[in-house]
């Protein structure tokens, strides 16, 4: 009897506890299916859209908010996020049509997980005021910290946006870009991105929009790597970019820029001695990046080089053309247009300039500029024919030294980019009024002894003046 009891009662802790177990099984199943349900509602309110505008606010350093999320299932769709209106901030934000689905299994993890957040367009531009962390944001509300406990973990796999923009402005020296598709994946210990098509907007006239064709590379904070950019410009030249730097100093930077075929700044220089329509090839590596500028040096080659006077006849070719009478000084190909430089902040060291026209001239030497300052010493030297008649038009005063078949003669340079200055000029400048007016007195000197009388002594008094002021042709 006493046993049948105890069995009875074993048996009845046995129910007990199969059913405490079946009950926390359905507890946990319920919990498992309902969990996902409560979290999706709580990211589909008002909590939850409160918190992502302070947390993206901070994040893109301004003040915004959120449009309300959409969702279906475990899928959302936001219209946008954009910077309130006088809000204060680095930059202005307007980001349109943002979808992104979230992973369901993660989330009895507690691990908020978006595959991939898709954006329809950002459109960025400088904002009113420097806001590291606004105020607003800095204080949590209550519901902050319940958001923030919900969650151990943010997950991101990518990130694509279909069009950027970024309006030029003060703030970005006039620079901007427009239609740019980007592709970022974060990684705590490796974020790479990449960046394809779109235009690059640039302040310098001569330069017009650039065509951009790719850009990657990687972000290992504070350290950003640049594996590879590459540019078109309107007139076809190519250029390339890598290098890599902090995001927190600008010191320690390093980088490789080579182009082909790319126009040259204005289309022609020659610091007023001449005009070189032509494009340029090249390289520069940048050695450093100090606090006023960068450091590095650089090399390169005139492709399709022309050497014309320029404007009118003001320039050196042009006087010299004038002087000669050679044709070949109007317009000429060069075979060789090359130089070297340095870069310092504010100041360019141009080194081993070298062109060439065959027969014709030769050019080498080298020019500072310091700030919008120029300085330095380009070496002309003239086909010996030519360079001899220079030279006696000038009573031997220039052109005379010679070397390898051709006259040679030193020009300082000085002035500024904007004006450039030499001491050539003045001095061929001078040989040419003086040509001229000994033309006029040989012609008056034919006229005086053609004729008799008085007319004729007049005429000869004047040439007398002539040749006092001027003296004696050079032979």
């Amino acid at each position: 009897m006493h046993d049948s009891s105890e069995h009875g009662s074993g048996k009845k802790k046995w129910y007990i506890l199969g059913g405490s177990i079946m009950a926390g099984v359905v507890l946990l199943v319920l919990l498992g299916a309902l969990l996902p349900i409560f979290i999706v509602n709580w990211l589909g309110g008002k909590d939850f859209q409160k918190i992502a505008s302070q947390q993206a606010s901070s994040f893109l350093k301004t003040e915004g908010d959120f449009e309300s999320f959409d969702w279906s299932s475990f899928s959302v769709y936001s219209a946008g996020f954009a910077t309130r209106s006088g809000a204060k901030g680095e930059w202005n934000w307007d980001i349109r049509d943002i979808r992104t689905e979230i992973s369901p299994r993660l989330l009895l993890d507690r691990i908020l997980r978006f595959s991939e957040i898709s954006v329809g367009s950002v459109k960025m531009k400088s904002g009113t005021g420097l806001v590291v962390v606004p105020e607003s944001l800095s204080a949590k509300p209550a519901s902050a910290s319940s958001g923030g406990e919900l969650f151990r973990d943010v997950q991101v796999g990518k990130v694509v946006i279909k069009s950027f923009g970024l309006q030029p402005g003060l703030t970005t020296s006039g620079w901007g870009v427009e239609n740019v598709g980007i592709e970022v994946h974060p990684n705590p210990q490796n974020t790479t991105f990449l960046i394809q098509g779109g235009e690059i907007l640039s302040p310098l006239p001569w330069l017009g929009a650039l065509s951009l064709q790719q850009a990657k590379g990687s972000y290992v904070s504070p350290q950003i790597y640049l594996t590879r950019l590459e540019l078109k410009s309107a007139q076809g030249g190519a250029l390339e970019i890598s290098g890599e730097g902090r995001t927190d100093s600008t010191s320690g930077r390093k980088g490789r820029l080579t182009w082909d075929r790319w126009p040259l700044p204005e289309g022609k220089i020659g610091v007023g001695l001449f005009d070189i329509p032509a494009k340029m090839s090249g390289s520069f590596e940048l050695s450093d990046w100090k606090s006023d500028g960068p450091v590095g040096t650089g090399q390169v080659k005139l492709i399709d080089a022309r050497l014309e006077p320029g404007k009118g006849s003001e320039t050196i070719l042009g006087l010299l053309a004038v002087l000669t009478g050679e044709s070949r000084l109007r317009g000429c190909v060069l075979s060789t247009a090359q130089a070297s430089w340095t870069l310092e902040p504010g100041i360019y060291n141009i080194r081993s300039i070298t062109a060439e026209a065959p027969g014709l001239l030769r050019v080498n030497g080298q020019v500072k500029v310091v700030g919008q300052n120029l300085s330095g010493v380009i070496n002309l030297a003239l086909e010996k024919n030519l360079g001899s008649k220079v030279s006696g038009l000038t009573g031997g005063e220039l052109f005379r030294q010679e070397i390898d078949g051709y006259l040679n003669q030193p020009i300082q340079i000085s002035g500024t980019l904007d004006r450039p200055e030499n001491d050539l000029q003045p001095k061929l400048t001078g040989a040419l009024t003086r040509t001229a007016i000994r033309t006029g007195a040989q012609i008056l000197e034919k006229a005086a002894g053609a004729q008799g009388g008085s007319g004729g002594d007049a005429a000869g008094q004047a040439v007398n003046v002539l040749k006092s002021l001027f003296g004696p042709a050079p032979k």
